[in-house]
């Protein structure tokens, strides 16, 4: 069974950041997690507060103890730990709170989620500088009614509970900006309406209080660890640098041996950039989809109104992320299966000297759908596409998985084709502009090969090699992203190159255009399929389109809108961004947020194509 920590067990901070944070809660894997939800507690779970927190004062200003068995909330807290600004006591059996919860003058965070709440105190109103409420999963049937009076409360969750009304005094309120109530027994407002949006409810409850007015409410540059694998020997005596070596190479002044370390090393015209400027974009290109991934999979399933209330875009950081059913399978700061299929793409590069080989590729997916990375700790690769599970286990793949991918498309009935147009392929396409980018037949046929090896949609065809030909003329250079004209030329060369796959079809035709007219994020018009592989390259173009020089900014504009894609969309906008500004402009620190392992380990992979492509 669970316990109580005692005294002995309490350990006392020394460093001044640690000071301001008492943090007791338990670190769940999703196994875990779902054990925790089927009431099978760990031995771990504390069961009551320690005695030290209800006996003697500290000046903690965050306490967090989700995720054990605690009951009672004692009544001494706010006197105990009269400094709090957040509070953090989700995923316990908490039945009741105490009156004195009111005392807490400093809070401005309390997340009470996942208990066994029945009512709230009244005197919760009296906390004036409560920012954010989540009381949501729990057995409320009524709230305060004073509610709405709160001075700053702005995000109010209360979903999943029993509640039938909703509090008037909310109508009045002046500083509330998001509230979520789906699954309750709402009668006023209608639970219809709150299944709804966020805005929907507050412009109800302020028409009912007839106060409606018709409104709804890094300077540091980054350094790559580069450690060059292939040192290219000289044939001019007192070369000067990397980048002449570089040059050296590409004019064939170097020794012939020397060339076979570098089989993708691209001739002196192939791109406009300098070697280094070159290095920054891919090295930006493929960091930004690791940082985009890890990031997208914090609003993934959600909707806008939910990534309101969980997160704040102007202050997001992996330790940020909720952890619940669906995010538990993924650590802070680690990124998911669309990331980790470019590692794979790498990986099969590397072994096969730049050449990109199917059969290979097949091999390494299917090994890692069923244990993912092991040295990475992962068990299995966690597949979410039904299309890519159906290919990878199905008898024959990896000895012939263009055969296996089209047999099992041609089987489908018109109806069920979409199942096979998700965009679980699509990520491979970011590594496949790279090699051979001065070469679009090349990168073309590449990326048609590599989508084949489990999608054959015509759809998926197209859209993963117009967002390697994206790629690759990011990397030649010719275009200047600044100049609106040029852009909408690169994205037009892209489209001709790309849509031969579906020119006798022209509903996928004129759809697969229709997302390529995005001319922002907000203007982003999918189709309503689940995963719908083109929907990713709108939020591409639209990032080619913007003038917005901040990653991190327009990344989360995307990211809050949520949806069942957000990790991939955000790994192709990722992506795309940081080809556009490079490596050194990327936040750093969401950089270094990164799970160190994993770092590391992409970072040795990064400098093995680097080696390749002969850059300094």
């Amino acid at each position: 069974m669970g316990n109580t920590l005692s005294d002995s067990q309490d350990v006392i901070p020394n460093r001044e950041d640690h000071r301001k944070e008492l943090n007791i809660s338990r670190k769940v894997s999703h196994k875990q997690f779902q054990r925790h939800l089927l009431r099978e507690y760990s031995e771990a779970c504390m069961w009551d507060l320690p005695w030290s927190v209800r006996d003697s004062v500290a000046l903690y200003e965050r306490f967090d103890a989700s995720f054990n068995c605690i009951s009672d909330v004692p009544p001494e807290l706010p006197l105990r730990l009269p400094h709090l600004s957040y509070i953090n006591l989700s995923y316990n059996q908490i039945e009741e709170l105490p009156d004195s919860i009111g005392l807490m003058f400093h809070l401005k965070t309390l997340l009470l989620n996942n208990n066994q709440l029945q009512s709230l105190p009244p005197s919760i109103a009296q906390l004036e500088q409560l920012v954010k409420l989540d009381v949501s999963h729990n057995m409320l049937k009524e709230l305060p009614a004073e509610l709405g009076n709160m001075q700053v409360l702005a995000k109010l969750n209360i979903s999943h509970n029993k509640l039938k009304t909703l509090p008037k005094s909310l109508g009045k309120s002046h500083s509330i900006e998001t509230i979520l109530a789906s699954h309750n027994r709402l009668e006023d407002p209608p639970q219809r309406l709150c299944n709804g949006s966020s805005a929907s409810i507050i412009e109800y409850l302020r028409q009912a209080r007839g106060m409606s007015n018709g409104v709804v409410v890094g300077n540091t540059l980054n350094v790559f660890p580069r450690i060059r694998g292939n040192q290219l020997h000289f044939s001019a005596p007192n070369t000067q640098s990397a980048m002449a070596e570089y040059i050296q190479a590409q004019t064939n002044t170097t020794n012939t041996p020397s060339r076979i370390k570098t089989p993708l090393l691209p001739p002196l015209d192939a791109s406009t950039l300098d070697a280094d400027v070159l290095r920054d974009r891919i090295l930006g290109l493929i960091y930004g989809a690791a940082l985009g991934d890890a990031t997208g999979i914090a609003t993934e399933n959600m909707t806008p109104d939910e990534c309101s209330f969980h997160y704040d875009p102007d202050d997001f950081k992996f330790a940020h992320i909720i952890r619940d059913s669906h995010r538990t399978h993924w650590r802070p700061g680690d990124w998911t299966g669309h990331f980790d299929q470019m590692t794979l793409v790498m990986d099969s590069l590397i072994a096969w000297a730049g050449v990109m080989d199917e059969l290979d590729f097949a091999s390494r997916l299917s090994e890692w759908s069923q244990h993912g990375f092991p040295e990475l700790g992962d068990t299995d690769g966690f597949l979410t596409s039904s299309a890519l599970i159906k290919v990878v286990t199905s008898h024959g793949y990896t000895s012939n998985p263009h055969g296996v991918a089209s047999s099992l498309l041609s089987k489908l009935s018109p109806d069920d084709l979409d199942e096979f147009a998700d965009n679980a392929a699509l990520s491979r396409a970011i590594i496949m502009g790279i090699p051979h980018f001065h070469d679009l037949a090349e990168v073309k046929s590449n990326a048609m090969r590599l989508s084949k090896a489990s999608h054959c949609h015509p759809i998926v065809v197209t859209s993963s090699v117009f967002l390697s030909t994206i790629i690759s003329l990011l990397l030649q250079g010719k275009h200047d992203l600044h100049d609106l004209t040029a852009v909408e030329e690169m994205i037009s060369t892209a489209e001709n190159h790309s849509t031969s796959f579906i020119k006798d079809n022209v509903e996928l035709l004129e759809d697969f255009k229709r997302h390529l007219t995005a001319q922002d994020f907000d203007s982003v018009n999918p189709r309503p399929i689940e995963r719908y592989v083109v929907t990713p390259l709108s939020y591409a173009v639209a990032a080619l389109r913007q003038h917005e020089g901040d990653w991190m900014k327009s990344l989360m504009k995307v990211v809050m809108l949520g949806g069942s894609s957000s990790s991939c969309n955000a790994c192709i906008v990722g992506a795309i961004l940081g080809a556009k500004i490079g490596y050194t402009k990327l936040p750093k620190k969401l950089l270094d947020e990164l799970r160190p392992k994993q770092s590391q380990w992409i970072a040795v992979k990064v400098n093995l194509l680097l080696d390749m492509l002969g850059l300094p």
